[in-house]
């Protein structure tokens, strides 16, 4: 009778325990310090998580999946934006098809397509829409960290794998909000955020001055935070890196309201720490969403 008391005790405990796990989905990508590359065909238990010193199960890892991807152009001074024209569609032709993509340009404000779309005739189509509209752009200014967020909003319920790729000089004069806040929104909706630094050649004296907002450092640091990367001038580089990585399935406690800092290393097949692997992972799990992914 006791055997089965506590034989009933340790059903009841399993079974309220796993009725406290959700699984939230996380894009993470690994490399080989060694040789610089990407590293293929993993699964779940080549992967180690925790958070508060407590292991997190890891129940799929997927390398097939098809994530939404927004480009964010900077359009400067008096740049006309239909001259940028070329250069968007010129990303639109290393995209392959299939794939859903969304744009958009800024200055002082932004303007973004209102879908995404995995056809190469309707995005060259939005393309043009988008920067004829673009061409109203006030001032020479840019808001950067305004336009992140507006971009964020863009992508509605968060999707695993939601990206943005900003294009940018790498600097912010009019932006209401700081770095500090698209950190906290970028971990609460687990957007993954890649950038391409396009030096201006002809930089502004009142950059000097110090009446523009120098944000190098503090995108560099937003950048990782998300997962992502920063290169300088390197369109289809990291255009590929939008699509790479795994999509983790992590089982966390549904008690978990706010994104969290964890750990994540790569293991080898002897179960140790793979000292030469590098993740690009966000630096704060986010809790369940409800949204599924999409395999391709």
């Amino acid at each position: 009778m006791i055997r089965a008391f506590f034989f009933f005790l340790f059903v009841f405990t399993a079974s309220a325990l796993f009725a406290q796990n959700c699984t939230a989905y996380v894009l993470v990508d690994p490399f080989d310090t060694k040789t610089g590359m990407g590293i293929d065909n993993l699964t779940a238990e080549n992967f180690s998580a925790k958070i508060d010193g407590l292991s997190l199960p890891i129940v799929s890892a997927t390398q097939r999946f098809n994530n939404r991807l927004l480009v964010l152009i900077e359009v400067r001074g008096n740049t006309d934006p239909k001259q940028m024209e070329p250069t968007i569609q010129g990303i639109v032709g290393r995209a392959p098809a299939g794939r859903p993509i969304a744009f958009g340009v800024f200055s002082e404000e932004a303007f973004i397509s209102e879908e995404f779309s995995d056809d190469h005739k309707r995005r060259s189509a939005a393309i043009h829409e988008l920067v004829t509209k673009a061409a109203q752009l006030p001032g020479k200014d840019s808001a950067l960290f305004d336009s992140l967020h507006q971009a964020i909003a863009a992508f509605g319920p968060h999707q695993p794998g939601d990206t943005i790729l900003l294009v940018t000089e790498g600097k912010d004069y009019t932006s209401k909000r700081s770095p500090t806040d698209l950190t906290k929104e970028f971990a609460a909706s687990g957007t993954r955020l890649l950038v391409v630094i396009e030096p201006n050649p002809n930089p502004a004296n009142r950059d000097f001055a110090q009446h523009s907002r120098e944000s190098d450092r503090a995108l560099k640091l937003l950048t990782s935070s998300t997962g992502g990367a920063y290169k300088e001038q390197s369109y289809g580089r990291i255009l590929e890196f939008a699509w790479a990585g795994y999509i983790l399935g992590i089982q966390i406690p549904n008690t978990l309201n706010n994104p969290k800092e964890w750990k994540l290393e790569l293991k080898n097949t002897n179960g140790r720490t793979n000292k030469h692997s590098f993740l690009y992972f966000p630096w704060k799990l986010r809790p369940c969403s409800g949204t599924a992914m999409a395999v391709r």
